[in-house]
């Protein structure tokens, strides 16, 4: 047994280095540029705090870290997240060993670690990365004290607890690691034991220790991040979205994967009879616990306003583990190549995109990576027209436009500054951060609209100057253009 342990570990230790590697080789060839949410990420991570307008800051120092060691380019501000997925398989192989032996536990880091959603996740830096990491690390607590008495384990309980209170550091969605707790009590002995335990207070008290900085950062900040939060959920909007509630299930089939998705289903349907399927076990009950809310949450999301697929990422720890554990016992080795070869070939695309935009062209999916083209060359040509104008400053009106220009402008000193309709009421970090109160008098305003005389007016003078536009895209045929129209601005009228 302590043979078959050392050999897997070393074989998913050996792999985990190796996907990892080749990742971060992606990300110092790609020429895709940063996504505005990551450029607005790495301009936190210029300004160390507990917190930020829109999320919690473990994306901010992570970034911070990353690019202390090798500077400030896309592939440095992006290094943590294949190290971090990396990191999250050995957990998440922690996790199966000791709940379901040595060769679940490869199996089940081996297909956590190429999901393709962590494969194109691993090419990007998002607040996704770090809470899959220590939600894997809190599920391995799990697992750790599901194995003990409860009058044991006071440290392990401390750990997993610290993990969620990273988790939540990273993205409010870590919480939902105590909800999944808190319905696995409902079902299984083990873990209602632990949570009325000594352990179950250690792992709340944990997560609210090492959280504890961000409430206070929101208790002086007006509670911005958890209002911007709640409006994420868009549950003012129209409700009762059946078209939504169906994307958001259907795009699991994707983001997770398709076999081990349909797996995960067809499990539970069977199961819900229980006579007929005798493989569901209850270390199965409890990730199921842990993972079924999230998933849950989502699909209510979506169907009341509109949930993005990744909201449903920290499932992907416990199922990834849960159908692996079902292929085998099964022993489905068909599916389980097929599962294999799927995300490899995904993962495969994936990168090749990456690495060529010919291919992305060729495909027919260069609109799909707008956000990520272009920037590298508009950003420094409205900062040269700037300089060249004499403007003191440059003001953009749009959150994305403001964080993509504020990296790729970085290198020509000017400063930036976010127009805000109503001072005193911000609805984004930039308002919050960086508002233009009327200083510098004259500025290169940046917009995307072909008419802003509603700002126009609001100073003595207003000029167009200059037009910027760059091919992003091709969609149906035709090319997609980012443009902005250059404004000269001057004489700013308070209200």
């Amino acid at each position: 047994m302590t043979d078959n342990l050392t050999r897997a570990w070393r074989w998913t230790l050996v792999i985990a280095v190796a996907v990892t590697a080749l990742r971060v080789l992606v990300l110092n060839l790609t020429d895709l540029n940063l996504g505005p949410d990551e450029a607005q990420y790495w301009w936190w991570s210029k300004d160390f705090a507990a917190g930020y307008f829109s999320k919690p800051p473990m994306i901010a120092w992570i970034i911070a870290g990353s690019t202390a060691v090798c500077g400030d380019g896309e592939a440095c501000v992006r290094a943590a997240s294949p190290l971090l997925y990396g990191l999250a398989s050995l957990f998440v192989f922690g996790t199966a060993r000791i709940l379901y032996g040595v060769r679940a536990a490869f199996w089940s880091a081996l297909f956590f670690l190429i999901l393709p959603g962590i494969s194109l996740s691993s090419a990007l830096i998002t607040t996704d990365v770090p809470l899959l990491c220590f939600w894997s690390m809190a599920a391995y607590g799990v697992a750790h004290l599901l194995s003990r008495p409860v009058t044991e384990g006071r440290a392990v309980a401390m750990m997993t607890g610290g993990a969620i209170g990273l988790a939540m550091l990273s993205k409010y969605a870590g919480a939902y690691f105590l909800l999944g707790l808190a319905v696995a009590a409902l079902f299984d002995r083990r873990v209602r034991a632990q949570i009325l335990s000594l352990n179950g207070a250690l792992i709340v008290g944990g997560a609210l220790i090492v959280f504890f900085p961000n409430i206070v950062w929101n208790l002086e900040h007006s509670f911005a991040t958890v209002s911007h939060t709640a409006f994420n959920a868009g549950l003012g909007g129209k409700m009762f979205n059946f078209d939504r509630l169906a994307e958001f299930f259907g795009a699991q089939f994707i983001v997770f994967h398709p076999i081990l998705m349909g797996v995960i289903l067809a499990g539970l349907i069977v199961g819900l009879r229980r006579s007929r399927w005798p493989y569901v076990k209850p270390d199965d009950i409890v990730l199921l616990c842990l993972s079924l809310p999230v998933i849950a949450i989502g699909l209510g999301i979506g169907f009341l306003s509109k949930a993005n697929a990744n909201w449903a990422a920290p499932a992907f720890v416990g199922l990834s583990i849960v159908a692996t554990v079902w292929l085998l016992r099964v022993e489905a080795r068909r599916w389980m190549v097929a599962t294999l070869a799927v995300s490899i070939v995904v993962a495969a695309g994936l990168y090749t995109a990456a690495l060529s935009p010919r291919f992305i062209d060729m495909i027919g999916q260069s609109n799909a990576f707008k956000l990520l083209r272009g920037w590298n060359t508009q950003g420094p040509a409205i900062a040269r027209a700037a300089r060249e104008g004499g403007f003191e400053a440059i003001m953009a009106e749009d959150r994305e436009d403001m964080a993509s220009l504020l990296y790729y402008t970085r290198e020509s000193g000017l400063p930036l500054y976010m127009w805000t309709p109503e001072p005193g009421h911000p609805t984004d970090h930039f308002q919050m951060s960086r508002p233009y109160a009327g200083t510098p008098d004259r500025v290169l305003f940046i917009t995307r609209r072909d008419d802003s005389t509603d700002v126009a007016n609001r100073f003595a003078s207003a000029r167009e100057i200059e037009i910027s536009s760059i091919p992003i895209g091709i969609k149906r045929g035709e090319t997609v253009r980012r443009v902005f129209h250059m404004i000269e601005l001057s004489g700013f009228k308070a209200n």
